[in-house]
């Protein structure tokens, strides 16, 4: 797999109910979660077949999961989210749910899921060894929903790691029941979508760090690592560009890692935040290796992220318009489509794997790939002449048709 995709700026996990059936429930993944419930309320095209029922309609967002390292990383927790019977990232002896048997195939049963489970599963792999110390947050849109979450959690001994945040991102006012008053007025989806639209799901909020590192690199100012005083040799490393307005500290990127976790005093192998040994300013190790990324493997997202607009006039010299120049699109959109499509023929066997661990970090690793769930594709057919006949009709294009990446087996209480 070729290593030319970056640490996504937004991919999340997220928990569907129905608005009209309290107990049907549906977990999924998307970059776009204004445009994937779109789809799930039949308002856009796409969508999954499991949550196309009318009288399941509307479905509402209740919390979503986001911070994952990549889209692999995002598909292997919605897989563990949905089959927390089976997942190999949560030990047998820990498991809320089991498995039963199918009388005739004789392969595992999924159990009926609901909120209240999938926030328990939830809860559960959040503290397992395999995602307690990615840098997720979980961000609730119900009110109903995340006092269910409260009432689990003063249950549990193990809390998660501090670490993840947990936010609140819906109205304060309002007594018991009013996610179900908000319903009936068809009111709540509004609320969410809403407030789902501010989310940071582009690169944007890197574009400062983006742009300094780049200035930086181009006219080769790395000069020598703050911690270990070796001469950085100019694009030839991994290497940590500090974000702060002002600081120009530039660091090997073990050795930071290391100096993170030596004041941290904890004994992992990947840490989580940290201050900058020139500015001394607090920094998520997540935000430092993101830019990373995108500074080895994201040329593409960076000419996105960093495109002037450019003012083009036509025939009419009095006229002007502001064009944006994005001739490469269709080129990216069809070799984004081949390399999912050669990456997801492997990921079954993936999503069972043995736990990630801090894995995460690894902004250069060969095996890490990124992908969505392509529900259904067709390659482009070239527009070509028939050198038949004095009129010359071109083959019609069929076009490719992709949705976000939920699994059409997730689980659907009636």
């Amino acid at each position: 797999m070729p290593l030319d995709r970056p640490i996504p700026a937004f991919y999340c996990c997220y928990l569907l109910r129905s608005t009209v059936s309290r107990v049907s429930v549906y977990v999924g993944s998307t970059p776009n979660p204004v445009r994937r419930l779109r789809q799930h309320n039949g308002l856009a095209k796409g969508g999954a077949v499991r949550t196309a029922r009318t009288k399941l309609r509307p479905w509402e967002m209740t919390c979503i999961v986001t911070g994952f390292p990549s889209h692999i990383a995002a598909l292997q927790f919605e897989w563990a989210w949905q089959n927390p019977h089976i997942t190999l990232h949560i030990a047998s002896e820990e498991r809320l749910q089991h498995a039963t048997q199918k009388k005739r195939s004789g392969h595992p049963k999924r159990p009926r899921h609901s909120v209240s489970s999938l926030l328990s599963n939830l809860h559960l792999l959040l503290r397992s060894p395999s995602f307690s110390r990615w840098p997720l947050e979980i961000r609730f849109f119900s009110k109903t929903v995340y006092q269910a979450w409260v009432r689990w959690t003063k249950t549990v001994k193990d809390p998660i790691q501090d670490t993840i945040r947990i936010i609140k991102d819906f109205p304060e006012g309002g007594g018991k029941g009013s996610d179900d008053e908000d319903a009936e007025k068809g009111t709540s989806n509004a609320i969410i979508y809403r407030r789902m639209a501010n989310l940071p799901i582009d690169y944007e909020a890197q574009k400062g760090h983006v742009e300094k590192a780049q200035d930086m690199v181009d006219f080769e100012r790395e000069g020598s690592c703050k911690l270990c005083k070796q001469d950085l040799e100019h694009s030839s490393g991994l290497y940590i560009i500090c974000p702060s307005i002002g600081c120009e500290t530039v660091t090997h990127m073990t050795c930071l890692s290391k100096h993170f976790i030596e004041k941290q005093d904890q004994d992992e192998l990947v840490p989580i935040v940290g201050k900058c040994p020139g500015c001394n300013s607090e920094l998520r190790w997540v935000d430092l290796v993101r830019e990373l990324s995108l500074r080895m493997r994201g040329q593409k997202e960076v000419q996105s992220l960093l495109k002037v607009k450019r003012v083009k006039k036509g025939k009419d010299n009095a006229l002007s318009q502001t064009i944006v120049d994005s001739s490469d699109d269709a080129e990216d959109e069809e070799d984004d489509i081949n390399e999912e499509m050669d990456t997801m023929q492997d990921f079954a066997s993936q999503s069972v794997a043995a736990p990630l661990g801090d894995s995460w970090h690894m902004a250069c690793d060969p095996e890490e790939s990124d992908a969505e769930s392509i529900a259904s594709s067709s390659s482009y057919l070239k527009t070509s002449k028939i050198n038949a006949g004095p009129k010359q009709k071109p083959i019609p294009t069929l076009h490719k048709t992709i949705e976000d990446s939920d699994w059409d087996d997730a689980e659907i209480l009636d």
